[in-house]
């Protein structure tokens, strides 16, 4: 019978061995090692993205499809932005909150995948750590560029922005969603293979992102120059320092 530091280090935590091997005299059963490096907590939050993502096909219809279409065409985004009803509002605040619970967790993955520990954390505290960062930036850019917007007295133009940028974090969410179990319960060179392939995905929605934001420029008969300004100023920059900060912190 499992002790109940055991029970906790099992379901909370990650494993600190490499290669999965335990050490000599260790009294771990194989069941208990396997515990260990995939936490039960693991399936169940594999489990409620899972049924959060039914829940929202169910009651807003197919998300998927009109998702990927608002991220490859530039006039569904903008039909999809000036349908003030409550259904929109409600299936946007929903697939933000799927996105950050998943890119969490992706994160989460990657970070255990590459033995990455800001500030020594791991496991579910990890997950938590994650989930505010994301969600912090989330806040971050909305107040900057609502501020920017109040400056330059464009604030409409600036929420429309904010609004085709951020089909692309719903994007996100939906797309890490099947790669998160492959990554969570695969081991060796094809957890890696997987690891590899959500930061491309994740990276390709990126260059997606970008790519909207220079036709939305062109659209609303932008400067070049004012968008490039933005890209160093409010999407480069912030990569250069988040990376930065990895680096001190780790």
């Amino acid at each position: 019978m499992w002790g109940q530091d055991s029970i906790s280090e099992a379901v909370f935590r990650f494993s600190q061995l490499a290669g999965g091997t335990l050490p000599a005299g260790n009294e771990l059963s194989a069941v208990e090692q396997v515990q260990v490096f995939h936490p039960a907590w693991f399936f169940f939050l594999l489990f409620v993205f899972a049924g959060f993502l039914a829940w929202i096909r169910s009651y807003y219809g197919n998300v998927i499809i009109q998702t990927v279409q608002a991220s490859t065409n530039y006039q569904v985004a903008i039909r999809m932005f000036r349908d003030n009803s409550l259904l929109q509002k409600q299936l946007d605040q929903a697939l933000y909150l799927f996105y950050f619970l998943n890119m969490s967790f992706l994160l989460l993955l990657l970070e255990t995948g590459f033995q990455l520990q800001p500030y020594g954390l791991d496991g579910i505290n990890l997950f938590f750590f994650n989930l505010a960062f994301l969600v912090g930036i989330f806040l971050a850019r909305i107040v900057l560029l609502n501020v920017a917007g109040f400056l330059f007295d464009r604030v409409n133009l600036f929420r429309e922005y904010l609004y085709n940028i951020f089909i692309f974090n719903k994007l996100a969410g939906i797309c890490v969603l099947p790669l998160l179990p492959l990554m969570a319960y695969t081991g060796g060179w094809i957890r890696d293979i997987f690891h590899w392939t959500g930061i491309v995905v994740v990276l390709l929605i990126v260059l997606l992102r970008v790519a909207r934001s220079i036709v939305f420029s062109f659209k609303k008969d932008i400067s070049i120059f004012y968008l490039f300004v933005y890209l160093c100023a409010l999407e480069t920059v912030p990569l250069i320092l988040l990376y930065r900060w990895i680096e001190g912190v780790l």
